[in-house]
């Protein structure tokens, strides 16, 4: 399962003339102009991780984005100031997907390590299968520059916060539920850098330090 399919945006970009979220006709077509909107952000978020996967972060282009998302670069910019402000949406939006998943996977475990284990797994299923989703938070968003390290840090923190007891808080400083978090971002990050999915087995077992 996709995270880009678990939510508005239904799959890829190269896929998505099958899908009821097609790209719109041209011309008049009496769509509400909120829907046209959404319709154009979603793709748009999508292009970026493929995009992203494809050329890298520092390598792509505005044009090249709203060419992937079948929309004129006068539309990507009447929904983004530029292209980091796209790619810090995209990886709010993608993020918040993926937690809500963990979130689901999670919840049904009480000890802290289960908690941990569980989502790992539901984590690696996703990633291996999203892989634009998977490179763009764990890798590219980091050629954002230190906006993109704050955004990625604010995500460690909050998939750590689900995983402490009595679960959910923050904490001022860096803990164990942080440390191991931040260890299965840099072994995704590394599995994909060298062309390899996410390995169930390696998060679970930094997980299960917890």
């Amino acid at each position: 399962m996709s995270i880009f399919r678990n939510a508005v945006y239904p799959k890829a970009v190269s896929e998505i003339d099958q899908e009821p979220l097609r790209r719109l006709p041209p011309g008049p077509h009496g769509l509400p102009p909120e829907l046209v909107a959404r319709n154009q952000r979603e793709r748009l978020i999508g292009a970026m991780a493929e995009v992203c996967d494809e050329r890298g972060y520092a390598e792509s282009s505005v044009a090249e984005i709203a060419k992937r998302a079948g929309v004129s670069t006068a539309s990507f910019y009447r929904q983004f100031e530029d292209k980091r402000a796209c790619m810090l949406v995209a990886f709010e939006e993608l993020f918040g997907r993926l937690l809500e998943i963990l979130e689901g996977a999670c919840e049904v475990e009480a000890e802290a390590g289960a908690r941990a284990r569980a989502g790992a797994r539901a984590a690696a299923g996703l990633l291996s299968a999203d892989t634009p989703t998977a490179t763009l938070l764990c890798v590219e968003i980091l050629a954002v520059g230190p906006e993109g390290v704050r955004a990625q840090h604010a995500a460690i923190e909050r998939i750590a916060g689900r995983l402490r007891e009595p679960g959910g808080e923050t904490v001022p400083v860096a803990d164990a539920a942080w440390a191991r978090t931040a260890a299965m971002v840099a072994a995704v990050g590394r599995r994909l850098a060298a062309g390899e999915n996410p390995d169930a087995a390696e998060l679970e077992a930094l997980a299960g330090r917890l």
